[in-house]
């Protein structure tokens, strides 16, 4: 099995064994957490090697399943833009494991919660990885299961239950609706092959399956209708907001950032993959105008989503509530760009993609130092802890400058990259991330002034743990370093995701060779 098979498998079998461990072990929390140490570190360590090869190569790298060639089988297709993300998931998947145990240094059953965590981060490398429509209902539902059971962590608390179980029902509601757009995409074109089924939109055959069964622009039409819809939710675009303000602030801050920083991302990758690759560029008049008009209503949807987002942060109390606002804000931001259908809107969402997930996940992170050490996410219950959480508060700082757009830090160019690609659509999208700009900024000042010079309610006695403030550090220097060093990550890994992303005679080249080779 090489790179591309084993990345997500790894994750997979360290959150299987770990339960029957933890009983060998009699439930050692310091084996456990090295234990998690390791599944978490061989998984970047892959996912690096994964990403070296792939942006070595001038094609998308395939791996089949069982020996069973595309489009029978269930294959693994990944390009730059997959790799890219998934190594951004893998690293902040490291970190935060690293966070979580001093987090959870009063809580049991801390098997359970690396189990799910693991399983969390196998089924996000595997909606990354794959190259298989089905394949990716089937991830994105380990990836929706593990999530969660990890908001309910909190068993014994009411609001983590109820939460739980309003993010599971609704999330079950998209699942489904992804899973009905399957069916009439397999009863129209015969395949549920990504590459199969972006090369029938492009009028040409695959071995095997051979030319489409049904009507192609009715079906599509349909299927990407109910897949759009069920993308919407996963990522939390306003109509379908709803569960995310309760379930993100009831989680374990550690899952709450990964909730906000990598779980959303599945929506916004799963649109960019069919309406870039597979269906980006069709020649079919009909189903460019289906694609265009669905477009069109995502960027509407994601305006709306930016604008409601960073008006309801300015009236929160909860801090974890107001962060999880700004996370429809920015995931709004993500779907204007992706709606736009350009190479740029494109490249300015996938940089900002990476540069949120990095921002929230330290924005969390350091929020949840500051719960941590008093026991309460209200914000006035924070006062004054500013100056004697001196790591947590300068973690606290640069995550919100960043979030806001304030240079040199690594979202303001994103963002900077953002207005260009909405101002080749007009110039009222790009006044929407401007406008909600500087309301999160509101929001965001009156917490910091909060934490940093309000008066103490109670004197306490508070102390930093390493390996949190470590981790968050390690964040916050990052969006630093991304930030400065913005031309050489744009032009080196941005500009080729999205050219690579875009390019669907690539995407399907890598898979038809290998299918024609197996059939000689």
């Amino acid at each position: 099995m090489d790179v591309v098979g084993i990345t997500p498998v790894i994750p997979v079998i360290f959150a299987f064994a770990l339960p029957l461990f933890s009983i060998i072990i009699k439930g050692n929390r310091k084996i456990i957490q090295a234990y998690v140490l390791i599944g978490t570190g061989l998984a970047l360590v892959s996912t690096f090697k994964l990403f070296q090869k792939t942006y070595a190569s001038d094609r998308p790298l395939v791996y089949t399943f069982g020996g069973w060639s595309a489009p029978v089988g269930v294959i693994y297709e990944v390009d730059k833009l997959s790799a890219l993300i998934a190594l951004v998931t893998a690293g902040l998947m490291f970190l935060i494991s690293i966070y979580s145990y001093r987090y959870l240094e009063h809580e049991n059953g801390l098997e359970w919660y690396y189990t799910l965590y693991l399983g969390l981060e196998a089924g996000l490398l595997g909606v990354l990885l794959t190259g298989d429509a089905f394949n990716l209902f089937v991830m994105i539902e380990v990836t929706s299961i593990a999530a969660y059971a990890l908001v309910m962590f909190y068993r014994d608390r009411g609001d983590s239950v109820y939460a739980g179980l309003k993010y599971a029902l609704i999330g079950a509601v998209g699942t489904t609706m992804y899973f009905l757009a399957l069916g009439i995409l397999y009863g129209a074109f015969g395949t549920v092959n990504l590459a199969d089924l972006t090369a029938k939109v492009h009028g040409m055959d695959f071995p095997l399956t051979g030319a489409p069964v049904g009507d192609i622009v009715v079906a599509s039409g349909v299927a990407l209708a109910l897949a759009t819809w069920a993308f919407l939710i996963k990522a939390a675009i306003v109509p379908n907001h709803f569960w995310l303000p309760e379930a993100h602030p009831a989680a374990p801050s550690p899952i709450s950032a990964i909730l906000s920083g990598l779980v959303v991302n599945v929506g916004v990758y799963s649109l960019i993959r069919f309406l870039y690759t597979v269906y980006g560029g069709t020649l079919i008049p009909e189903l460019a105008r289906i694609v265009s008009v669905l477009s069109n209503i995502v960027v509407v949807l994601g305006a709306v989503s930016s604008l409601f987002g960073a008006a309801m942060m300015t009236v929160q109390k909860d801090v974890k509530r107001l962060i999880a606002y700004s996370t429809i804000m920015h995931m709004g931001y993500l779907f204007m760009a992706v709606g736009l259908g350009t190479q740029l809107g494109l490249q300015a969402a996938l940089f900002h993609l990476v540069n949120h997930a990095i921002a929230k996940a330290l924005l969390f992170l350091a929020a949840g130092a500051f719960i941590h050490a008093i026991g309460s996410r209200n914000v006035d219950d924070l006062a004054g802890l500013g100056k004697k959480m001196p790591v947590a508060t300068f973690s606290l700082a640069i995550a919100t400058l960043s979030l806001v757009g304030v240079p040199p830090l690594n979202v303001f160019f994103s963002k900077l990259l953002l207005f260009n690609a909405l101002m080749e659509k007009g110039l009222g999208p790009a006044l929407i991330l401007v406008i909600s700009s500087v309301i999160a900024l509101v929001a965001y000042v009156r917490v910091f002034h909060i934490i940093w010079l309000g008066k103490p309610r109670k004197d306490i006695k508070i102390k930093e743990h390493a390996s949190m403030s470590l981790v968050c550090l390690v964040l916050a220097v990052i969006c630093i370093i991304v930030g400065l060093a913005t031309p050489i990550i744009v032009d080196g890994l941005i500009n080729p995701a999205a050219t690579q992303a875009m390019d669907y005679n690539s995407y399907i080249n890598a898979v038809l060779d290998l299918a024609l080779k197996t059939i000689r």
